[in-house]
């Protein structure tokens, strides 16, 4: 018997199942393929889902912030979460795109950007509305 649906064996000796029972066979394989994010050539993915590298001469963008007041980091923070939801859904050479605030200091902040290349920071993400949104 077919552990996905309740089965019936025509004269023919082909098993059938109903349409309901071949839905949760369907749908059962694809919530397994987006839960370990099968990728057909096997490389390892990042939380995102975007492929893992080694060896490649990615661009890295580190940039530093301090504000006299630890309230004043608000705006940024709203402005940077919009800017990062577009690029991360958009921009597919861009492999991270963080923010972190200081232990030591709150007023402090540091954002790391990691590109596939500069050519790709310097051209299409800069040329971004989100870029222009970000940065006006």
């Amino acid at each position: 018997p077919n552990p996905w649906c309740v089965c019936e064996r025509s004269s023919h000796d082909i098993m059938t199942c109903t349409s309901r029972d071949l839905g949760i066979a369907i749908a059962s394989v694809l919530a397994t393929l987006l839960y370990v994010r099968l990728d057909v050539g096997g490389m390892p993915r990042t939380v995102l889902g975007r492929p893992k590298a080694r060896g490649e001469r990615a661009f890295l963008l580190i940039v530093t912030l301090h504000f006299p007041e630890p309230s004043r980091s608000a705006a940024l923070l709203e402005a940077w979460r919009a800017a990062a939801d577009y690029c991360i859904e958009r921009e597919p050479f861009l492999y991270a795109y963080e923010v972190a605030q200081s232990d030591k200091d709150p007023r402090n902040y540091t954002i790391l950007e990691r590109y596939r290349s500069k050519h790709d920071y310097l051209g299409a993400h800069r040329k971004s509305s989100a870029f222009a949104a970000f940065r006006p």
